[in-house]
C-alpha cells in the first residue's frame, strides 16, 4: 500500500534543517503533509514556503505551571490525528513522540506511528529512560538514526526498529571555493594546520555528562593542549554557543582551554559552514553520544577527514581508516594522536577526504534517506 497522508509532528521551532530536509522529499515524491510545530519560527515558514499546512501546538515545555497548556495541547493534537486524514503519523523529538505514542494508543481509529529517534542520550537518565521503555512498545515502528541504536531500543522492548538516518539535499550543500581567502579571514599563516570543532554547548545536570559533556568540548580542549605541546603549528577553532543555559558552561570551558595555556579560538554561533570548513585541514568532533552528526556529513562533503569518537552514529558517518580516525570516548591522548597523525600526513588528509565525500553522499543524500522512510511507511501499513 502506498502512503499518501502523513502528519509529521516536529519537537522544535527552531533550526530543525533536518525535518525540513526530509518533508521538502517527501513533498517532492507525491506526498501529501501536514506538519505540527511547538511554536512559530524557522521550521513554521519553511513548512509554508513548502505549501504544507501548519498547525502550531505549543506542546513544549515541562513545567508544573503549564500543565493546563498542556493538557489543551494534548486534545488539540489528539483531535487532530484523530481527524481521519492520515495514514501515518510520524513524530521527531522526545516530546513528540512521547505525546503521540499516547494519543494512538489502543485505537483503532488511529494512523499508525512512527516514532523517530535521533539520539539515545536521554537514555542516560533514569526517569527518561523508564518512560522509553513503558512507551516504545507502542510504536508501530520505531526509526533510529544510525544503526548503533538499534539494540538500544530493541533491549527497550520496541517491536519493530528500522534505520531511518536524516539525509540532506547534498548537491545544495556549497563551499567557498577560495580556500586561501577562507584561511586569511581566520589569520591562519601557510604551513599552519586547522583542526576544528563544530557543535552546540549542552550543560547538563546528567550524572553522564557532567565531567565530560554531551558534546565532549573538554575532551577537544584537552586534546588540542597535549597536541600542541607536540607540535606547535596546530590552530584550533570552535564553532557553536550554549543551547540553552547561561552562558556559564561556555566559560568554563574557555577558562579550561585558559588553564591549559592553549589558543582555542571561540567563533561563537556561524549560519553557515561556507567559508569555515574550506579553511580546516581537520574537523573534529569528540562527542560521548551523537547520531550521524551534520557536520561530520558536511565535513565530508567539503573533502574534510575527521578525527571522532567511536561513538553511535558517528561509526556510520566516519570509516575508521579510510574517511577519517575513530578513537574512544573522552580520551583525549587518543584524540590528541589522531590530530597529530593527520597533521603530518597531509597525503592521507587528502586520500581521506575525497573517500569521506563519497561515503556520505552514498549514505546521506535525502534520496536515500527518504526511500528507507518509503520502505518503512509500506512496512507499517
Amino acid at each position: 500500500m502506498f502512503v499518501t497522508r502523513v502528519l509529521q509532528i516536529c519537537g522544535t521551532a527552531e533550526g530543525g534543517s533536518w525535518f525540513t530536509s526530509q518533508v521538502k522529499e517527501l513533498v517532492k515524491r507525491g506526498y501529501v503533509i501536514e506538519a505540527v510545530v511547538p511554536g512559530e519560527g524557522p521550521v513554521a515558514e519553511a513548512m509554508r514556503a513548502l505549501d504544507v499546512p501548519v498547525h502550531v501546538i505549543p506542546f513544549r515545555g515541562y513545567r508544573p505551571r503549564d500543565f493546563r497548556r498542556h493538557v489543551n495541547a494534548y486534545r488539540a493534537m489528539r483531535a487532530l490525528v484523530r481527524s481521519g486524514r492520515f495514514d501515518v503519523v510520524h513524530a521527531h523529538l522526545l516530546k513528540s513522540y512521547f505525546l503521540a505514542r499516547l494519543i494512538t494508543h489502543r485505537s483503532k481509529r488511529m494512523p499508525g506511528l512512527v516514532s523517530q529517534v535521533p539520539g539515545n542520550a536521554h537514555l542516560e537518565m533514569p526517569a527518561l529512560r523508564a518512560v522509553e521503555r513503558l512507551t516504545v512498545p507502542l510504536d508501530g515502528i520505531t526509526a533510529v538514526s544510525c544503526s548503533a541504536f538499534v539494540n538500544d531500543f530493541q533491549d527497550l522492548g520496541a517491536r519493530v526498529v528500522e534505520v531511518v538516518r536524516y539525509g540532506l539535499d547534498t548537491d545544495a550543500v556549497d563551499f567557498n571555493p577560495d580556500e586561501q581567502s577562507c584561511r586569511a579571514a581566520l589569520g591562519l599563516a601557510p604551513g599552519e594546520i586547522a583542526i576544528g570543532m563544530v557543535a552546540h554547548m549542552y550543560p547538563t545536570r546528567a550524572k553522564s555528562f557532567r565531567e565530560v559533556g554531551v558534546k565532549g568540548h573538554e575532551t577537544f580542549i584537552d586534546a588540542a593542549a597535549i597536541a600542541h605541546r607536540a607540535r606547535g603549528n596546530l590552530r584550533f577553532f570552535v564553532v557553536g554557543d550554549e543551547f540553552v543555559g547561561t552562558g556559564s558552561y561556555k566559560d568554563a570551558l574557555m577558562r579550561r582551554a585558559k588553564n591549559h595555556e592553549v589558543k582555542i579560538e571561540f567563533l561563537g554561533h556561524l549560519s553557515s559552514m561556507a567559508d569555515f570548513l574550506p579553511a580546516m585541514d581537520i574537523l573534529s568532533n569528540p562527542s560521548t553520544s551523537e547520531s550521524a552528526s551534520y557536520t561530520v556529513i558536511e565535513a565530508g562533503l567539503a573533502r574534510r577527514p575527521v578525527a571522532a569518537t567511536k561513538v553511535g552514529g558517528l561509526t556510520d558517518s566516519v570509516i575508521d581508516g579510510s574517511t577519517g580516525l575513530l578513537v574512544p570516548v573522552k580520551d583525549a591522548h587518543a584524540l590528541a594522536g589522531a590530530f597529530i597523525a593527520l597533521a603530518d600526513d597531509p597525503e592521507m588528509r587528502e586520500r581521506m577526504g575525497v573517500q569521506a565525500r563519497r561515503h556520505v553522499i552514498k549514505l546521506f543524500d535525502i534520496s536515500a534517506t527518504t526511500t528507507d522512510l518509503e520502505r518503512v511507511y509500506e512496512r507499517l501499513l
